[in-house]
């Protein structure tokens, strides 16, 4: 590929005499760029942009390069401006269908990568094209609606440039006062931004416009100032429009051998780069020379090549019109086609996005179920470890009651067993006065009055033994419930006294405790508990205790 380019700026070397500055740096630089890259392609492009005012088949091969590139590397930024670079190389070379559709393809591609200012360069390139194939009017709606573009983007030099194009189709309709104003628009345009190619094609065509209303010291100026931009920025298109221009001037101002040295030059230069509707210019401009210098033979001989030429051209012009008609025919159901596999497209997307929204309902669907099913799955789950802590809390309760319950019996057993502690001794003390009262009466009369007063007081302070009977009966029956009331339901014939012996045995007191609480002896008590035991109708095996105890059970089943 190196050696290809090699051999392009060998050719653009000689071709055009010398290499810009701008191409010279552009070249270094591709020389150490890495292969294969989108950087190497920004290079190539702008080397072929570069090549557009200087030789229009090395910026076609440099576009060339820079698209077959860009595609492997799918840059479409790339690809947009080496179909842009290949379209108006194609232009100035002369064919306009190769043109077209290569421009028509910059335009899509910049849309795609929604570069408007690609877009809008794209397309007053168009104009150009049919500008140059006579379909002036075509070439106008262009150029007016690329100037909507640039103003949207702002872009002033875009504008001036596409005001310079406007101007020329102008002159091709002699609209000159028209053209005038455009053509002086964008020469202050790029004047104020010294846009230097853009000040020489508007210097040209002013200079044009002057001839043409023969106004010769303006057309002196615009032509000269063309010329001396033209050769700092190596425009060989432009030098060689000017060399036609100032023979024409010349021609007009009777210097007739200066104006036939720029025509010969001129018509030399453009054979050299087979540059036809300048080769048509000049031999027009040599005929007309001819005929005012008076030698009408070689004026005739000039205007014979001329009509061939132009017949040529003619049939050339009719070819590319035709080209440019079957190439809109072209794009026309070329877009039609693509209409119909958007319309296409479109219709499966839809239904490609109505079978997405399908499932991703059944995906939201299958998911809410699932997560309405794990709510009630945790809620359950949440109720059934509330109710095992309900539960759990009510066992605790209900332990924390049995443990009450157990201590209230235990105290009450407790003040049951200090009742009847005190049941004895108080018997002993009854035992104890009555020993005092033998011994009173052994004293003298005075020491009588005195024991007895002590006695007395004495037994006024535990005279209170039935209603600590009471007292014990009322504790007793808050632990052992209704034993006393199923007593004396199971057997009517048992005496208070048998209750008071019952309650004794249920506290599992033996006989003397129980002889000390009802203060008699241990025999009477014996014998108490023999009578009960009959009238309980107990045999000589069956326990008194147990007895008792079981009635109770019985009761609370």
């Amino acid at each position: 590929m190196r050696s290809i380019i090699h051999s392009i700026f060998l050719t653009c070397f000689i071709s055009a005499g010398q290499i810009p500055s701008t191409i010279d740096s552009l070249e270094t630089a591709l020389n150490t760029m890495v292969p294969n890259t989108t950087g190497e392609v920004d290079i190539l492009n702008q080397l072929g942009y570069q090549y557009w005012v200087v030789n229009s088949n090395t910026s076609l091969e440099f576009g060339n390069l820079a698209l077959e590139k860009a595609k492997l590397l799918s840059y479409k930024e790339g690809m947009a401006l080496a179909h842009r670079i290949i379209g108006v190389s194609h232009w100035t070379l002369g064919s306009p269908k190769k043109a077209l559709e290569n421009l028509t393809s910059s335009q899509r591609l910049y849309a795609k990568v929604k570069d408007e200012e690609g877009v809008a360069n794209s397309l007053m390139n168009t104009g150009m094209v049919y500008a140059d194939i006579g379909d002036l009017e075509k070439a106008l709606g262009i150029y007016h609606e690329s100037i909507e573009k640039f103003t949207a983007l702002d872009l002033n030099r875009r504008i001036a440039t596409t005001f310079t194009k406007i101007g020329d189709a102008l002159i091709q309709k002699n609209n000159l006062e028209e053209a005038k104003g455009y053509l002086a628009n964008a020469l202050n345009m790029h004047s104020a931004e010294n846009y230097v190619y853009g000040m020489a094609e508007a210097h040209n065509r002013l200079g044009k416009l002057a001839l043409n209303q023969m106004e010769l010291e303006l057309a002196d100026y615009h032509i000269k100032k063309a010329m001396e931009l033209s050769y700092t920025i190596n425009d060989e298109d432009g030098r060689l429009s000017n060399l036609i221009q100032t023979g024409k001037l010349f021609r007009i101002k009777k210097e007739f051998e200066l104006a036939n040295a720029h025509l010969v030059a001129a018509l030399k230069k453009a054979k050299a780069k087979k540059l036809r509707k300048y080769v048509l210019e000049v031999y027009q401009e040599l005929g007309m020379l001819k005929r005012d210098e008076g030698k009408f033979d070689e004026s005739l001989q000039f205007y014979d090549t001329y009509n061939a030429l132009k017949d040529s051209i003619y049939d050339i012009n009719k070819s590319k019109q035709i080209a440019a008609l079957e190439f809109e025919n072209e794009l026309k159901d070329r877009e039609s086609k693509i209409k119909l596999l958007e319309q296409e497209e479109k219709t499966n997307n839809v239904i490609k996005w109505a079978l997405g929204m399908g499932i991703v309902a059944l995906g939201i669907i299958a998911y809410l179920m699932l997560r309405i099913q794990n709510q009630r799955s945790k809620k359950d789950q949440e109720i059934i470890k509330s109710r095992e802590q309900l539960a759990k809390i009510d066992l605790e309760n209900a332990h924390l009651k049995q443990l009450e319950l157990q201590n209230q019996l235990v105290h009450k057993n407790k003040e049951l067993a200090s009742y009847a502690l005190n049941f004895s001794q108080k018997n002993q003390l009854f035992s104890q006065l009555l020993k005092e009262i033998k011994e009173i009466k052994e004293v003298t009369a005075p020491q009588q009055q005195k024991q007895l007063m002590a006695l007395r007081k004495t037994v006024a302070q535990h005279i209170s033994i039935d209603r600590d009977w009471e007292d014990f009966r009322r504790y007793f029956e808050e632990v052992h419930i209704d034993f006393f009331k199923k007593l004396k339901e199971a057997h009517p014939d048992i005496s208070s006294n048998d209750l008071k012996i019952c309650a004794l045995v249920r506290l599992n007191l033996n006989i003397k405790e129980t002889a000390n609480i009802l203060g008699i002896s241990p025999e009477s008590a014996k014998t108490a508990r023999y009578r009960l035991r009959k009238k309980l109708g107990l045999g000589p095996e069956q326990d008194l205790l147990d007895f008792l105890l079981n009635m109770e059970n019985e009761s609370k089943g």
